[in-house]
């Protein structure tokens, strides 16, 4: 049998078992792989070597890779950083964006020991953070002499920074981040459990978050959506017994019969098409309008049956540099709108409101910062006359405390306190420092309050 009758053969032999009675694949008969006439499985001629492929093979799926192969893959994967070795001095770091971070602490930090020399003699005697700290990696005095006299920075600080150190240094080790591979929608019949992080992630199946290191990265991108969820479903954390007021559980069974309204009509088509989306306004947004819109899909998860539309409403709120969308769909049933400016400026774009199916959100805003408490009393003001439910978080104790007692001052009488401050379950578990002063530190939603416009009730004289 010649080459040409071979191919003919084989052709018609493709043809029988093929399911769309196509033709043979185009690559069995290129230059590099010319077709071996052969009683024997077709063998394809590349050089001096040969490779055969056999009928089987087109349709036989690929076998599953073990986990041997699992861990040589790895292996090849380029790692600027091993896991056993992940602490470096921020000057000596091997990964690029760490040693610029160190030069941008230097030029722009100041040495606590000398802020405290500054304010105690009344005269200017900051110095740059040139010394690095060999316990954390980070500059942080300007002389070793100042940091060996500054106790509070090794007692408080010092191994918090180390661990940020570490942290940072894992996720931009190139390794796979396999915590970041979320799961979809939850099975109807598993509920899931809002008491902590460790009992969520559990009931929701993330199951490539086993250490505490990778629930540190996770926490801190879910603790925006996460939080809006707990907040709304009807397991939520957040009961009588746990700081919710009777005005607070009046305003969540208000949202809470819209959800369920949701759930209801998805067993008819016609009254699923006339549903009323959710409305999430976040206030103030800066770093939750910068997530990939695809985490927020873990909140549409927590409440599968509403349509959910989120605002991020703020001067500082774009989803990206090249981004120029102001509305991106998420999915079906999620969609993310933008709006850059100030909420009692753009009030009328989004009027009228419903307690039933609006709620508002506002991520640690400094309600009342001494640069922003003006701006903020304009926005508090028009939200207090929507009387929809407002939540706002704190980065700590006192940066809380500071607001609420801004809220007290300004709005006493005008509001109903609907969630009394309290720390948050889902608040980030990663400790973020700042640039010029390493001494202070931020926790991304680390408690949270609610409130909203005072409501009065029309009483009879009889």
């Amino acid at each position: 049998m010649n080459s040409r009758q071979s191919a003919q053969l084989l052709a018609r032999s493709w043809r029988r078992i093929s399911p769309r009675g196509g033709s043979l694949p185009r690559a069995l008969f290129t230059k590099e792989a010319p077709l071996v006439a052969s009683t024997a499985p077709v063998a394809v001629a590349a050089g001096h070597s040969k490779r055969h492929i056999s009928l089987k093979s087109l349709f036989a799926p690929s076998p599953p890779k073990t986990d041997g192969e699992d861990q040589m893959a790895g292996s090849r994967q380029r790692l600027l950083v091993r896991p056993d070795d992940l602490f470096h001095p921020l000057s000596k770091s091997p990964i690029k964006e760490m040693r610029e971070k160190g030069v941008l602490i230097q030029n722009h930090g100041c040495c606590p020991s000398c802020v405290i020399e500054t304010t105690a003699k009344g005269h200017a005697a900051t110095r740059e953070p040139m010394f690095e700290c060999p316990d954390c990696g980070y500059p942080t005095h300007c002389t070793e002499k100042h940091w060996e006299e500054d106790t509070k920075h090794r007692e408080e600080l010092c191994s918090h920074l180390r661990e940020a150190n570490e942290d940072e240094h894992d996720l931009r080790s190139g390794r796979t981040l396999r915590e970041f591979e979320f799961p979809s929608a939850q099975l109807p019949e598993v509920v899931v459990n809002f008491s902590s992080w460790d009992t969520f992630l559990y009931t929701r199946s993330f199951t490539n978050v086993n250490t505490d290191r990778s629930m540190r990265h996770v926490s801190k991108v879910l603790t925006y959506p996460v939080t809006i969820g707990a907040t709304l479903h009807q397991y939520s954390p957040f009961t009588l017994s746990t700081g919710l007021t009777p005005e607070g559980l009046k305003s969540l069974t208000a949202l809470r019969t819209t959800i369920k309204e949701h759930e209801l009509a998805r067993s008819e088509k016609d009254l699923e098409m006339q549903q009323t989306p959710l409305r999430i306004f976040v206030l103030g947004a800066r770093a939750e309008a910068m997530l990939p819109p695809h985490l927020y899909l873990q909140l549409s998860y927590l409440l599968p049956s509403s349509p959910i539309h989120i605002y991020f409403v703020g001067p500082e709120c774009i989803p990206a540099p090249e981004e120029t969308r102001s509305t991106i769909v998420v999915s079906s049933r999620l969609a993310l709108k933008y709006h850059k400016g100030y909420f009692h400026d753009a009030i009328w774009n989004f009027a009228p409101f419903d307690p039933f199916t609006d709620v508002f959100f506002m991520f640690s805003p400094g309600l009342a910062h001494p640069n922003a408490r003006a701006g903020w009393k304009l926005t508090v003001e028009k939200l207090l006359e929507t009387k929809c439910a407002i939540f706002a978080t704190g980065f700590h104790e006192q940066d809380m405390q500071t607001d609420v007692k801004g809220l007290e001052e300004d709005f006493g009488g005008q509001m109903d306190w609907l969630l009394k401050p309290r720390p948050n379950p889902f608040t980030s578990l990663k400790r973020d420092f700042g640039i010029r002063n390493l001494q202070e530190w931020a926790i991304a939603n680390w408690g949270i309050y609610g409130f909203r416009g005072k409501r009065y009730e029309v009483q009879s004289n009889q």
